[in-house]
C-alpha cells in the first residue's frame, strides 16, 4: 500500500476497508468488529472469497484510515477460522398474560 494513512482506534474503522497480510497481499475487506460493546476488542471479521474469516486482535499489526495490516503470513491467512456467527439475545418474557 502506498498510502499508509493515519493510525486509528478500532472503533473508527469503516466497514469495507481493505485488510492485508504481512506481505501486503489482499486478504479481504472489513466486515465487522468483534468487541464487548466498545470495551474489549477481540478482533475483526474479514469478508474473503471463501467466506467471512476471524482475525484475532493479537494478529493485527496496524489499523489506519486506509487499511488494516495483519501479522499473518499468506499461508496463515489461508488457514483462518470461519467467523463466529452473530449471537442475538433471545427475548424473555418477564410475565405472561392470562386470557380473560
Amino acid at each position: 500500500m502506498d498510502d499508509e494513512g493515519r493510525p486509528v482506534a478500532y472503533t473508527a474503522l469503516p466497514k469495507g476497508i481493505p485488510v492485508t497480510t504481512q506481505s501486503g497481499r489482499a486478504l479481504g475487506k472489513l466486515e465487522r468488529i468483534l468487541d464487548d460493546n466498545g470495551d474489549i476488542f477481540h478482533g475483526i471479521v474479514v469478508s474473503t472469497g471463501t467466506g467471512p474469516k476471524f482475525v484475532a486482535r493479537n494478529m493485527i499489526e496496524r489499523m489506519t484510515t486506509t487499511h488494516i495490516r495483519c501479522f499473518l503470513t499468506d499461508e496463515q491467512a489461508r488457514e483462518l477460522p470461519p467467523a463466529p456467527s452473530i449471537r442475538r439475545p433471545k427475548a424473555k418474557a418477564w410475565f405472561t398474560r392470562r386470557a380473560p
